[in-house]
């Protein structure tokens, strides 16, 4: 079923249709939730469809090394689980360090170990077998992820919404929430292009739009936009990268983008970088050239057959970034029946199935046990409770 119920009423109302929504909404349809998902755009249109998709573990809080686990996990399974086709990329994922960092991605890997993440220590010499005409100048430390990978994220948002539809929850794209309504400190419905959906809980999944559906109600979230640049290159009949790479050592990141042909490839930056804040509703969604220019620098370095790439596409979106950069999510305070799943920080997409299950669990009342939303709640920083991450930013 799509669209509003018949009787225009749902239990729970999901703003947001990209990984986080879409999860939640699948987790609480099975259930036997009366939910309904409504998408502005398209589904996964923004942040989620416009994100690089790597599947790492490679965290520094043990509760999101354990939410990356169980989302890898879920990715990997995901045609048993919602009878879809296969969305995820094993091909490993590999970790290149500077000085500055070994040490401290040393100590992280110790923490993975515990939290039943292992990876691989990788010898500079045998570097070449993961990455074939790579440099190791200015590597000082290699990790590599064997079960790690990437993912196609609109083909994983949609999977998941179909099969939420399926299980009996109604979902609708091309469809605004203008407002959610509250009465007497507790959530009394939306409005849905000018039609009014009356729920008694609602899940504002909205990425970079949440800050200002939750503003109205008396509910600031500190979150931030920046703008987010990738850059899609044909590699000239050189083959990609075999694998998902995350080069600390450069601040860049690069997968294969098989989704879109089997010689292209996908490059961004990566923390520590500057970040440019923008206004979600008017910002630019073209490439910038020196952008371009400066990518493609830094992977010549490293991988220099890749000298004849060509440009041919880009992805420029937004991440919503908390003050520590984790997400926000669960209960608020000052509103009944309001559950943040936002702020994602570029992270969410590989979070996003825990992150579903998490948010479903809270309002059923059956918590995972991998992970204490509260720990994420937007209370946490008046608590003193923010997360800190070993490497800082968007590394986490």
């Amino acid at each position: 079923m799509t669209g509003i119920p018949a009787d225009n009423a749902v239990s729970t109302v999901i703003v947001g249709g990209g990984i986080i929504g879409a999860t939640t909404f699948w987790e609480l349809a099975r259930r036997g939730e009366e939910v309904a998902l409504f998408e502005s755009r398209t589904y996964g249109q923004e942040s989620t469809g416009k994100s690089a998709a790597i599947v790492r573990m490679h965290y520094s809080n043990p509760e999101t090394i354990r939410m990356a686990l169980h989302g890898r996990r879920a990715l990997i399974d995901l045609p048993e689980l919602l009878g879809c086709e296969p969305v995820y990329h094993r091909t490993g994922w590999v970790f290149l360090i500077g000085e500055d960092s070994a040490e401290t991605a040393a100590a992280n890997r110790e923490l993975q170990i515990r939290e039943g993440s292992p990876s691989d220590e990788i010898r500079l010499d045998d570097l070449e077998r993961l990455i074939p005409g790579v440099s190791t100048e200015g590597i000082a430390y290699v990790l590599y992820e064997e079960d790690s990978g990437f993912a196609d994220p609109l083909a994983t948002t949609r999977a998941y919404i179909d099969a939420g539809i399926r299980e009996g929850g109604s979902a609708r794209e091309g469809a605004a929430v203008e407002r959610i309504e509250v009465e007497n400190g507790a959530v009394a419905g939306v409005v849905v292009d000018g039609e009014r959906v009356p729920c008694k809980k609602v899940v504002l999944a909205a990425g970079a739009w949440s800050k200002e559906l939750a503003a109205p109600l008396g509910v600031h979230l500190p979150i931030e936009i920046t703008r987010e640049q990738d850059v899609i290159y044909d590699t000239d009949g050189t083959p990609p990268v075999p694998l998902a790479v995350s080069a600390q050592a450069d601040r860049v990141y690069l997968r294969p983008l098989p989704e879109r042909h089997e010689s292209s490839m996908l490059v961004g930056r990566g923390f520590p970088k500057e970040y440019e804040y923008v206004d979600p509703n008017s910002y630019d969604d073209e490439v910038d050239a020196s952008f371009e220019a400066d990518v493609r620098e830094r992977v010549l370095r490293r991988v220099p057959r890749f000298a004849g790439m060509r440009m041919v596409g880009s992805r420029v979106g937004l991440y919503s970034v908390p003050p520590d950069w984790h997400p926000l999510l669960g209960r608020v305070g000052e509103v009944e029946g309001l559950i943040l799943g936002t702020g994602g920080s570029g992270h969410a997409f590989k979070l996003g199935p825990a992150i579903g299950e998490m948010l479903a669990g809270e309002l059923a009342g059956t918590p995972v046990d991998y992970a204490d939303v509260d720990r994420f709640a937007l209370s946490r920083f008046e608590r003193g409770m923010s997360f800190v991450s070993t490497f800082g930013g968007n590394r986490a």
